[in-house]
């Protein structure tokens, strides 16, 4: 009895120690288990991209989100100059017409890949700082979510990133529905942001966030394509997550 009553003792004293921690985490760890769980969600289905036709029947889709999810692995692996349409064929497990039946070549293979990343991050950021979740959250826990995701995301596809870089810079008119899809983003997060606008100093709020945003963005792009350069002066990945924290708030005035 004595023992089982000391055992009964010590696990009440273990659950109270756990609760106490458990209350104490704050937004921050709120925003860590929120991380964890969307950053395991799929990708955006190909039956919603807009840059490719709309799969009319379930083996098509499937098809087709063989291709897409073969094609970024290999990209991210190798990069896009050593990815043939063959080798994603042969990853994919499809035919070369099955590939042709969807993309006329490359380019538009990658601006489908280029909409789903876009689409995926969007969804995930909007998850993260859905208003209603951050009602009591102060404007520098959101920007360090937002800046955690941005960062793991293009860490994540240095490689795809580039690629998607570099063909816009080569075709930028054939990129219109991709950087749509960007300003979007863009819209969207800004609006989200400027729900604590109150908390900002500089003088033009909505100017400034969509400021921070694009300057982030460029930031992280300039380290896409210069990932594979030896010289590059690079931080790594929470360093440049601390940095671009710090550079957003401090120009929204929040610092």
């Amino acid at each position: 009895m004595k023992v089982r009553a000391s055992t009964t003792a010590k696990a009440k004293r273990e659950s109270a120690t756990g609760t106490t921690r458990s209350t104490t985490r704050g937004a921050s760890a709120r925003a860590s288990s929120t991380r964890s769980r969307s950053s395991a969600a799929p990708s955006a289905p190909a039956r919603e991209l807009e840059s490719v036709s709309t799969p009319k029947q379930a083996r098509s889709e499937r098809t087709l989100e063989q291709i897409l999810a073969a094609a970024e692995r290999l990209i991210v692996e190798r990069g896009l100059r050593d990815v043939s349409i063959a080798d994603v064929v042969r990853e994919a497990g499809t035919s070369v017409g099955g590939f042709y039946g969807r993309f006329r070549d490359k380019d538009e293979l990658l601006r489908a890949l280029h909409e789903r990343t876009q689409r995926d991050l969007r969804t995930e950021l909007l998850v993260l700082v859905d208003p209603e979740r951050w009602k009591t959250a102060r404007l520098e826990e959101i920007v360090r979510v937002c800046v955690d995701v941005l960062v793991r995301r293009s860490s994540e596809r240095r490689r795809l990133m580039a690629a998607f870089l570099e063909s816009v810079a080569a075709s930028p008119d054939s990129w219109q529905t991709a950087i749509a899809f960007r300003r979007r983003l863009v819209d969207g997060v800004s609006a989200l942001l400027l729900t604590k606008r109150a908390e900002m100093k500089h003088p033009d709020p909505p100017r400034a966030v969509r400021f921070a945003i694009d300057a982030a963005l460029a930031i992280v792009d300039e380290r896409a394509i210069f990932h594979a350069v030896p010289e590059a002066d690079r931080l790594e990945s929470r360093e440049l997550a601390q940095e671009l924290e710090r550079l957003v708030l401090a120009y929204l005035g929040c610092r």
